[in-house]
């Protein structure tokens, strides 16, 4: 159960952090403006697949790590 938690946290903090950039500290366009240029499916796309990637790097190195 308390690997699930922790797993649940970390998803919560970065989508939570991802979209805080996104959409209220990027108000200038500077860090995303790369991405607000594309359409939706290709947005959506990469943050899915940065989601993918955070999640089997959490998995790769902090199930070892962190236990």
């Amino acid at each position: 159960m308390n690997k699930y938690l922790s797993l649940m946290s970390f998803v919560i903090v970065i989508i939570g952090a991802l979209m805080i950039d996104f959409f209220w500290l990027d108000v200038e366009s500077k860090r995303w403006k790369w991405l607000k240029n594309r359409s939706k499916p290709q947005q959506v796309l990469f943050f899915v697949f940065f989601m993918s990637s955070s999640l089997v790097l959490y998995y790769l190195f902090g199930h070892k790590f962190l236990s």
